[in-house]
């Protein structure tokens, strides 16, 4: 009888060790971080971090410098890590090569370049519970595993002067989810009013207002939302040698440029087809227009006592239109201390950090839908928050026969500009249109995929 109780007592013994030494694992008790291995504190949230190793960090901001040592050290009381930090907004590949960059922002495109060299995320480092608007600017380059959390937008966005629109009488206290006026959602309703305007011109500051919108064709980046207005978007099957020119969406597309050119958007004595967009915001020509970022709108507000809102772009046939948007996230290259690595995109990863972000720089933040609310910031910010979540980004397909060239290069070099200008103009039908975009890009895809 006492054998087989001092048996049963060894027994739940070593069953209560093995749980502890079980449970001491997975807390990282028994993790040795050796330069190899990422060792999570579960108890504490924490990466475990590399003694006496040395880090180069890029960041866009001093406040944002300060911030993180500051939850570096109260996590990591009495560590010694060389930090070598750099305050510098955003980096291309080669630079953070050159300079010896660890951890850094830089845009999709470049951290592309890099993709065999990048650092995954661990899984154990929290994230947005919501993705809502935001998960398709990383779902290419985060397909398999997270390399890159975006961060913050460049690009054009629709906008319309609130205070001219109220002051001729319109309604606009109806809005769409993506910020539009109810009244103004549709560019059947910009058709409408342009329409209505030319017959009768609104009187705004006591100047007849000649433009609705100043459409351009001076400049193909800012163009690409006209050409998704059938739901066409490049390379949409991931294929560099199927950029979409052949389909019906496309074609769709070019019937709304022909449908803007039976409208007339510049009534004045001497109508234009230039870039006109900062006029938009400086000399109020126009209600609606296109802006970004680095337009100085609030300055012109408080300057002119105008309020500007930034939004999605019209629909067409309730198709969203979708402009181009560059975006830029936190990426890691792989290193001799890669628990320290972790712990430093788990702290640089938080809401704190992102709220940190917005008070110390103008850069529109990458943030999902539904937690716009949960931060501070200037309603313009927030506005281009929201409106940046309906454009999409340059596709990254390279060319099969030759990886260093992208489809989408094409849009950016090939002349094509004046083909749509002649679609608007009624001078080249859309199909005519669509079988010159098709033999284009036949071209330059025998002569570049090579």
């Amino acid at each position: 009888m006492r054998k087989w109780m001092f048996l049963f007592v060894i027994a739940v013994i070593t069953v209560i060790g093995s749980s502890y030494v079980y449970s001491s694992y997975v807390r990282g008790d028994f993790c040795r971080v050796d330069g190899e291995t990422v060792c999570y504190d579960a108890e504490n949230e924490f990466f475990k971090v590399e003694e006496r190793s040395k880090i180069t960090i890029a960041l866009p901001s001093v406040a944002m410098q300060d911030w993180f040592l500051d939850q570096f050290y109260q996590a990591h009381p009495g560590h010694t890590v060389n930090f070598d930090f750099r305050i510098i907004e955003n980096l291309s590949a080669q630079q953070a090569l050159d300079l010896g960059v660890d951890i850094f922002y830089t845009d999709t495109h470049q951290a592309a370049l890099l993709y065999d060299r990048l650092e995954p995320y661990d899984l154990r480092i929290a994230s947005e519970k919501s993705t809502e608007g935001i998960a398709k600017f990383t779902e290419v380059i985060n397909s398999n595993e997270v390399l890159f959390r975006p961060f913050s937008y460049q690009g054009l966005l629709f906008v319309y002067n609130k205070t001219m629109l109220e002051s001729l009488g319109y309604d606009l206290s109806q809005i769409t989810e993506s910020n539009l006026p109810t009244v103004f959602s549709r560019w059947e309703d910009l058709m409408e009013l342009a329409n209505q305007w030319k017959n009768q011109p609104a009187i705004y500051n006591e100047k007849e207002v000649d433009v609705v919108f100043p459409l351009t064709f001076q400049e193909k980046w800012q163009f690409y939302p006209f050409l998704t207005a059938g739901n066409w978007h490049m390379f949409s099957e991931n294929d560099a040698t199927q950029p979409g020119f052949e389909s019906d969406s496309f074609l769709t597309s070019l019937n709304f440029v022909e449908q803007l050119g039976k409208v007339t958007w510049d009534y004045s004595a001497q109508p234009k087809d230039d870039w006109r967009f900062e006029k938009v915001i400086n000399d109020q020509i126009s209600p609606f227009g296109m802006a970004g970022p680095w337009m100085r709108v609030e300055q012109i507000e408080d300057l002119k006592d105008v309020d500007y809102v930034f939004s999605a772009f019209p629909t067409f046939q309730d198709q969203q239109l979708k402009p181009l948007v560059i975006v830029t996230g936190l990426v890691a290259l792989k290193n001799e201390a890669p628990s320290l690595t972790q712990e430093i995109l788990r702290i640089l990863s938080t809401p704190q950090t992102t709220q940190v972000a917005l008070d110390s720089i103008k850069n529109v933040l990458v943030i999902p839908r539904d937690r716009i609310g949960n931060f501070k910031m200037t309603e313009n910010r927030r506005q281009m928050s929201v409106a940046f979540t309906y454009s999409e980004i340059e596709p990254m397909v390279a060319l099969p026969e030759n990886t260093s060239k992208l489809g989408f290069d094409f849009y950016l070099e090939a002349d094509f500009m004046n083909i749509l200008k002649s679609v608007f103009k009624q001078e080249l039908t859309p199909l005519e249109a669509q079988q010159q975009f098709v033999s284009l890009y036949d071209a330059w895809l025998l002569e570049n995929n090579r």
